[in-house]
């Protein structure tokens, strides 16, 4: 190779290095521009979530408040008469509570409700799951029968066979 050959050639890398520089900086701040706009709708999406997990929260507490408005008027599990009901208990320490929706007694008897807006079959194995922490967490009720339901304003067919 001449040395014209070899200044031609460093002087055409020298050219495209700064046809690359400036396509990179094109980049970063096509890459920039992104990032910002990234930024804004992730702001709108932590928006959203909480508008809708605050719907959800609402129409849950809906359902508790007329399930136990219900069962405060008529205080029955089936053909079980109930004499006390509590809303939202909450037994254990902390750091191990457990939250029971409706909690019913009467000198035999226990009824968990667990109250839902619409059930789901997993729903089935959260309320056998809670009858086990109440035992657990209120020996005072050892020797009652425990009655377990869920009470749900909207409940599919597969759910309720």
């Amino acid at each position: 190779m001449t040395d014209q050959e070899l200044k031609d050639l460093v002087a055409s890398l020298a050219i495209a290095q700064a046809k690359t520089d400036a396509g990179f900086e094109k980049l970063q701040a096509a890459q920039s521009k992104t990032d910002a706009q990234m930024a804004k709708t992730d702001a709108k999406l932590d928006k959203l979530t909480a508008l809708c997990g605050g719907i959800s929260s609402n129409q849950g507490s809906v359902a508790e408040e007329f399930f136990f408005n219900s069962l405060v008027s008529k205080p029955f599990l089936g053909h079980i008469k109930f004499d006390r009901i509590t809303p939202q208990l909450v037994v254990g320490r902390k750091g191990k509570q457990s939250e029971y929706d409706i909690v019913m007694v009467n000198g035999a008897s226990v009824g968990i409700v667990e109250v839902k807006y619409k059930a789901h079959m997993n729903d089935l194995e959260q309320v056998h799951a809670q009858i086990a922490r109440f035992k657990r967490d209120c020996p005072e009720f050892k020797h009652y029968v425990i009655y377990g339901g869920i009470a749900a304003l909207s409940v599919p067919k597969d759910v309720s066979k």
